[in-house]
């Protein structure tokens, strides 16, 4: 029943514009978080947030950093040929996003890393989440599972239905 309290609440929960969105507007808790299309209001994205400084770290110093770029060649893989055709180079290394999220819209819509993608998240879609603290790290693990094997968001590619 406490799953499908949180599900309820995900789908039902506020959506913020990450382009509004400041510092003190998003906790450093663990949670859960959902992207969805500012036009149709398609949920797309569900992820979680466990670690340190939790949706905070997730959210804005990651999907929203342009900064947050993979930089070892060890990473890069077939999929980031049109990132690594025109490269965004950090440290005087060539990056590509390293954002799940951002890296999946990328390789989908050929944006350049960084600045590019970022623009593109805070233009086409909306953000929400939800505060977990009651859960461990492996129940978070486990909802967020749940919530993507239930809504299929498009750009959830590693626990989708076969």
């Amino acid at each position: 029943m406490r799953i499908y309290y949180y599900k309820r609440k995900l789908i039902e929960s506020t959506r913020h514009a990450p382009s509004k969105l400041n510092t003190n507007d998003v906790p450093k808790t663990v949670g859960i978080y959902a992207w969805f299309t500012k036009r149709a209001d398609r949920l797309v994205y569900i992820g979680k947030a466990t670690g340190k400084n939790g949706l905070w770290q997730r959210i804005l110093k990651q999907h929203l950093n342009p900064e947050y770029l993979e930089t070892i060649i060890s990473k890069h893989t077939s999929k980031d040929q049109f990132q690594l055709q025109n490269p965004i180079y950090k440290n005087g290394k060539v990056g590509i996003d390293k954002s799940v999220f951002r890296k999946t819209v990328a390789r989908h819509k050929k944006l350049k890393a960084g600045k590019e993608s970022v623009s593109y998240l805070k233009r086409v879609f909306n953000v929400s989440f939800i505060f977990t603290n009651r859960l461990n790290s492996d129940e978070i693990r486990e909802l967020e599972k749940e919530l993507i094997l239930e809504f299929n968001p498009r750009y959830n590619f590693s626990m989708k239905k076969s």
